[in-house]
């Protein structure tokens, strides 16, 4: 097969690539800063933290936190320096 036929499979491949999410790694809570961990009780008083994943997003450390408070299960994400990006409650 002629390499020109296969080029705008390649390029789609690629191109969906770019927009998959960026991975996430599941760290323990004990390496989580105390500026986060701060910034998680401020956005939900009263959460339990249960796991901690960190991720890279434009450049970005982000922390996100899951946990319950009030039998509500909760997701935050916070930056490096500990502001609040999204509180999403599942």
């Amino acid at each position: 097969m002629h390499w020109l036929k296969l080029l705008p499979i390649a390029l789609l491949t690629t191109g969906c690539a770019l927009f998959e999410k960026e991975d996430e790694v599941e760290i323990p809570l004990s390496e989580v800063p105390p500026a986060v961990m701060a910034a998680a009780q401020q956005a939900v008083p009263g959460i339990v933290i249960e796991d901690a994943e960190l991720e890279e997003e434009d450049g970005q450390t982000v922390y996100e936190l899951s946990g319950t408070a009030d039998g509500r299960e909760y997701e935050i994400e916070i930056s490096g320096t500990g502001e609040i990006l999204e509180v999403e409650e599942d």
